[in-house]
């Protein structure tokens, strides 16, 4: 192999630029459409970074607690394979190969500031896309595409739609802060439009977490005292109105409530039964997951050791969709620590960025934090890869301050 010299960058002429420029603009769109797309672009990625070889941050970025405390949690996981065998062990380390990319990924975006700006570029328009699609099955009741005007789900998963869009509602409310004139009112009836279809149109709870925490959130950091009483009372009328006025949220919100409570007190025979259904099987998986933790508390069971279903059938599901339970009924509460320690530094370092970068940054953190109360969002594929995506420009700026809005 030839030397690489570490001591000067090598120039990055501008096919290089426009490669990944390319990149990393397709990469924002594939989050919220195609997992095949997005392969292809991590994929491209990496090209990149080979033909690029620029190596100066290598050693620096290896030494920050956001690449390795991500690379200890799939380690921990991978030597329990070794310990500890369940038949989906390899299945689960093989979807939590992602841990492994927040060092590549920060290499690339470290590469060029202006890359970032493309990568949200992409995810906002594929959201746009999404949103004027699924707008108009649901709002004029046609079934674009074989979509069901009743959940118009576009390109993935209700749930996954929903997170997304929720995350693209807080960008563009971001957006409208910054911007003036027609601008302003563009982002601001984009904000609109998404709330609704969120709320009152795709099915799917978690997508309400990340609009309440993170707008919450980023609205309590950015306004001043006054307008965030203001704020508050405005949210308050809204929720008065939908808990008054009849309407999809309330009512899913409702039936969530009722689930839990029907699988709490359901007979030990007619439990696997009655639990079966959305937040009913969120409950039982806690139960389980709280047993098999009570077994091995501190090192855990080893990758693949959650199970539940029904025993007559063999069907089931190894993802109790909850991080933090997961991470600890598989590597204990070592594995926990592990993964609560990378999230305290992904805020630490969210904290030290400039004030809009700052509040941007620590509301995505938030909405994701609370949504891991719900969902595995590292197992799944898209949600994962756009927290590593997350991490690693994290781990950028603490390398190689950018300096710049995300947005």
């Amino acid at each position: 192999m030839s030397s690489i010299n570490l001591s000067s960058a090598p120039a990055f002429t501008p096919s290089r630029f426009r490669l990944f420029s390319f990149t990393a603009f397709l990469l924002g769109v594939s989050l919220p459409t195609s997992n095949a797309l997005m392969n292809t672009m991590l994929g491209l990625a990496l090209v990149c970074l080979l033909w690029h070889r620029d190596t100066r941050h290598i050693k620096s970025l290896l030494k920050q607690p956001l690449v390795w405390l991500p690379a200890l949690m799939f380690a921990l996981l991978a030597i329990s394979l070794l310990t500890q065998q369940h038949d989906y062990g390899p299945k689960m380390v093989g979807k939590y190969q992602k841990l492994l990319f927040v060092l590549p990924l920060a290499l690339f975006f470290l590469a060029d500031s202006r890359l970032l700006t493309r990568f949200i570029n992409g995810f906002l328009l594929a959201n746009a896309a999404i949103l004027a699609i699924s707008l108009t099955s649901g709002f004029l009741n046609v079934p674009l595409w074989g979509l069901d005007p009743q959940n118009p789900t576009v390109f993935k998963l209700q749930i996954t739609q929903n997170v997304f869009m929720a995350l693209a509602a807080l960008i563009w409310l971001s957006r409208a802060f910054t911007q003036s004139g027609w601008q302003r009112w563009g982002y601001g009836a984009l904000v609109v439009l998404a709330v609704v279809n969120v709320l009152l149109m795709v099915q799917g709870r978690t997508g309400y977490v990340v609009l309440v925490v993170g707008m919450g959130i980023w609205l309590l950091l950015t306004l001043p005292r006054w307008q965030r009483i203001g704020v508050f009372v405005c949210g308050l009328l809204v929720a008065l109105a939908l808990v008054l006025i009849p309407n999809r949220a309330t009512e899913r919100l409702t039936l969530g409530v009722q689930e839990i409570q029907n699988c709490v007190l359901a007979p030990t025979a007619q439990a696997y039964e009655i639990c079966d259904n959305s937040m009913g099987q969120r409950t039982a998986f806690a139960r389980e997951s709280l047993r098999l933790i009570k077994q091995a508390p501190w090192l855990g069971n080893g990758a693949g050791s959650f199970w539940y279903g029904n025993v007559e059938t063999g069907d089931g599901v190894h993802n109790p969709h909850n991080e933090y339970l997961l991470e600890t009924v598989q590597n204990g509460l070592l594995g926990l620590a592990v993964f609560l320690g990378w999230m305290l530094c992904c805020f630490r370092a969210a904290w030290g960025q400039p004030a809009a970068c700052r509040n941007l940054l620590v509301a995505i953190l938030s909405s994701y934090m609370a949504c891991h109360l719900f969902n595995s969002f590292l197992l799944d594929s898209a949600e994962g890869h756009l927290f590593m995506i997350l991490a690693a420009v994290l781990a950028g700026y603490c390398v190689a301050p950018l300096r710049r809005d995300p947005h």
